[in-house]
């Protein structure tokens, strides 16, 4: 077990609230109260290691209070327009249209809902590779050179970024041929996000299963809390997760660039 390693699911909730709070300047409390608190973004120690944008506008929840935290210039439009929504509503279309508008005057648009999910040593249920799948763990010096073939999007982003790296990863190989990649970002201290390519033509053999399954525990091995996103659609996503033990943790809207 790796030191440091959070075990239960209640101790893993508690770690995820404590920096989520640093990600969206609120106090931890905000989540376990009924209703909803407006904050003004600001950069926290303990945060993940995202940017914060000039512009910015959030919405999260971990299933009880919902927290909504902006830029300054937003603040004042939130408290006006969202403090009407219950909390529940602020996830629903005509709340989420709203925001969509506001945003878009900042050639911006709302990015979710997404859900995050964590597992934990208690609730992990893993799951072997077939006998024709090979998987192995590489290092950041491996993951950096598959960069170039820009086959893995979703577990390795478009680009490096060294405020985040992607220091750990499963690799699985078919007939000796790559098949598919997860990858951990380094998104806070405690906290590494999960992501996984499976190659098209290998989608049906249940590769990103087992590719998730040998990565989280490589992250329980060095003291890591795995967390998993997906947006609340993708049911074939949802299902792997929670298969694997992964349990719903908080969901988010976030204000993001279009393209």
């Amino acid at each position: 077990m790796g030191k440091g390693m959070i075990t239960d699911q209640e101790s893993a909730l508690q770690v995820a609230k404590k920096i989520l709070a640093a990600d969206f300047a609120c106090a931890e409390s905000d989540f376990d109260n009924v209703g909803t608190t407006f904050h003004l973004a600001k950069e926290i120690e303990g945060a993940r290691r995202f940017p914060l944008p000039e512009k910015f506008l959030a919405v999260v929840t971990m299933g009880r209070g919902v927290v909504v935290s902006c830029s300054i210039e937003r603040l004042q439009w939130a408290r006006s327009n969202l403090a009407r929504f219950t909390p529940d509503e602020l996830f629903y279309a005509p709340a989420l249209a709203l925001m969509v508008d506001f945003v878009a005057r900042d050639n911006q648009t709302m990015f979710g809902p997404e859900l995050r999910y964590v597992c934990t040593l208690d609730t992990f249920q893993p799951h072997p590779a077939g006998e024709d799948i090979e998987l192995s763990i590489i290092d950041e010096q491996i993951i950096l050179q598959l960069y170039e073939n820009n086959q893995f999007p979703n577990a390795l982003g478009h680009h490096h970024d060294p405020s985040r790296p992607r220091s750990l990863a499963c690799l699985a190989r078919c007939n000796g041929v790559i098949a598919g990649l997860a990858a951990a970002s380094a998104d806070s201290d405690s906290m590494w996000q999960v992501g996984i390519d499976t190659l098209a033509e290998y989608c049906d053999r249940s590769i990103g299963k087992a590719l998730i399954s040998r990565l989280t525990k490589a992250l329980f091995d060095i003291g890591k809390l795995p967390y998993y996103s997906t947006s609340t659609n993708n049911i074939a996503s949802r299902r792997i997760a929670t298969s694997l033990g992964y349990r719903p943790a908080w969901v988010d809207v976030l204000s993001t660039e279009l393209t």
